[in-house]
């Protein structure tokens, strides 16, 4: 599928105050796909409507070629092909392997495949030598690795990064954008991600959507965008000025 999210007249509002008006927008497949605005502009709120854990308001949504419905079958099925990992992720108490054994144990997957597409998962991000520690006591990055890991391990057609490196230390930051690539380039998994990072963005990313207010102010290749912004709006922010 060459375009696995399609985006019509989207319009998101918590109460009165409108955060999202998408006119028209088409998400690649087998890209990275890096989502850039200011504090407040609706890049995590459009995050959350693409992997169909928010409800737009108006407008119409195409999710893995089906016109999303908002019905609780289809939601099933869609969201068993997406992952995402937050900048904070969550730990369920246990050990790693529990963790990153979670989605596949509630698909009801065989023990001996679960052991072996866990292990092949931990190995992946570099986390094979603590498949048996207690995941609620790694550092920050780990943390993040293991999240990366039991996202994975479903073997998802999205994934969907919301700021993933943000609260870890650089080392570690390098080591997991190692990984995001790996598993573009080798798996052919889409990747939708938000970052505040724009090094992490230019270095990363094949496509980048830049919205302010929520509404698209620019979108194109990564280095093109960023070496030959069009709008004035984009320059300003990758400058690092203040956008009003």
């Amino acid at each position: 599928m060459k375009t696995p999210f399609k985006l019509h007249n989207v319009i998101k509002r918590y109460g009165d105050r409108e955060v999202l008006n998408i006119d028209q927008l088409s998400i690649p497949a087998e890209q990275i796909y890096t989502i850039l605005g200011p504090n407040g502009s609706g890049k995590s709120t459009l995050l959350r409507i693409l992997a169909l854990l928010l409800v737009n308001d108006a407008g119409d949504l195409e999710v893995l070629g089906e016109k999303v419905t908002w019905e609780k079958r289809q939601l099933l099925k869609l969201r068993r092909q997406m992952s995402m990992v937050t900048q904070t992720s969550f730990m369920f108490s246990g050990s790693v392997f529990y963790n990153v054994s979670y989605g596949l144990r509630v698909r009801k997957m065989g023990g001996r495949k679960v052991r072996r597409r866990v292990e092949e998962t931990l190995e992946m991000v570099g986390m094979s030598a603590y498949r048996d520690a207690d995941a609620r006591t790694l550092s920050g990055g780990e943390r993040q690795k293991v999240a990366i890991a039991r996202a994975l391990a479903i073997n998802p057609r999205v994934l969907f990064l919301d700021e993933p490196t943000s609260n870890i230390d650089v080392a570690s930051a390098a080591d997991i954008e190692k990984h995001i690539r790996y598993i573009n380039k080798e798996r052919g998994t889409t990747i939708i991600m938000v970052t505040h990072n724009l090094f992490q963005a230019r270095r990363l990313a094949d496509e980048i959507l830049f919205i302010n207010e929520g509404r698209i102010v620019e979108q194109g290749p990564g280095e093109s965008l960023f070496t030959q912004p069009r709008d004035e709006r984009t320059a300003a922010f990758l400058r690092g000025e203040t956008i009003f």
